[in-house]
């Protein structure tokens, strides 16, 4: 075990059982409050060193090794940077609400709380905040989900969330997290990696008739004049408008959950080709005849 590694299991231990000690309604939470916040601060310092490994690695690719003293002095600055993270955590997980404060207790008796907690921090925490979407987002659908134990009950949120530039670029990702925040910053991330185009006609409709299947939904999109608007429900109209169809119909048979109609919709519009792409498959030739 590194020496950060038990520098944070010491100071997560010690601090939880002064302060919970010093209640006599908390002296038989103190123990395992004690143990949990301490495996956290161990899978956090973890964390910690891996990411030093790395940093220190791929300074000796380009670089010559630093000085001993230098080392001593990063060090010093390393435990620092954990004991100020430590105590942040703390405070976190003090002003937390009972129920959400058992849940925490949970995830951190598995060591899993403060890994899931640094990860987000530092991935969506730019200068003091979250950083900028390069997209545009639409959330489709939040559902919550309770499950109930014996020290109460633990809810997840399930974000369904789609992005798009408003030129044919769109995509759409799911994701759970104990927050309704965090589950659609990963639906997002998921989102940003599962990029579709859309062919469009003339920058405003689709070419042809066309349907998608997901499941027991079924969805048939036609193509319609300039003018014309989206006619269709919330979900595909969001979708419409994301991948920059300003004129369509559309018409969901089946189940209309959210889920299954974002997918199929996704069906339909990646099934749409354009008469370059039938010629091609065709081995035809494409005439356009002028009015």
């Amino acid at each position: 075990m590194s020496r950060s590694v038990r520098i944070g299991a010491r100071a997560f231990a010690s601090a939880v059982t002064a302060r919970t000690a010093s209640s006599p309604t908390a002296v038989s939470t103190a123990g395992t409050t004690a143990v949990a916040l301490a495996r956290g601060g161990v899978a956090l310092a973890r964390v910690a060193d891996r990411r030093d490994r790395d940093a220190r690695a791929s300074s000796r690719r380009g670089f010559a090794a630093s000085a001993g003293d230098e080392s001593d002095d990063d060090d010093d600055a390393r435990e620092r940077r954990l004991d100020e993270r430590y105590r942040a955590l703390f405070r976190r997980f003090e002003e937390a609400p009972s129920r959400r404060k058992r849940f925490l207790l949970n995830l951190a008796l598995k060591g899993e709380v403060m890994m899931e907690d640094d990860d987000d921090s530092t991935s969506e925490s730019g200068g003091g905040g979250r950083q900028k979407r390069a997209l545009l987002t639409r959330v489709i659908d939040v559902n919550r989900t309770t499950k109930v134990t014996k020290g109460g009950d633990l809810t997840n949120y399930t974000a369904m969330v789609v992005v798009g530039n408003g030129d044919g670029v769109i995509g759409f990702g799911s994701g759970k997290a104990s927050e309704v925040g965090a589950a659609i910053d990963k639906a997002y991330r998921k989102a940003s990696v599962s990029l579709v185009y859309v062919k469009r006609f003339e920058e405003h409709t689709i070419f042809h008739e066309v349907k998608g299947k997901y499941c027991k939904t079924i969805c048939k999109m036609l193509p319609a004049p300039s003018g014309s608007g989206i006619v269709a429900n919330d979900t595909v109209e969001a979708i419409c408008t994301l991948a920059g169809i300003k004129n369509i119909k559309a018409k969901v048979h089946g189940s209309h959950h959210p889920h299954n109609t974002v997918r199929a919709v996704f069906a339909a519009l990646e099934a749409v080709e354009s008469p370059e792409d039938v010629a091609r498959r065709t081995g035809s030739m494409v005439f356009r005849v002028a009015s």
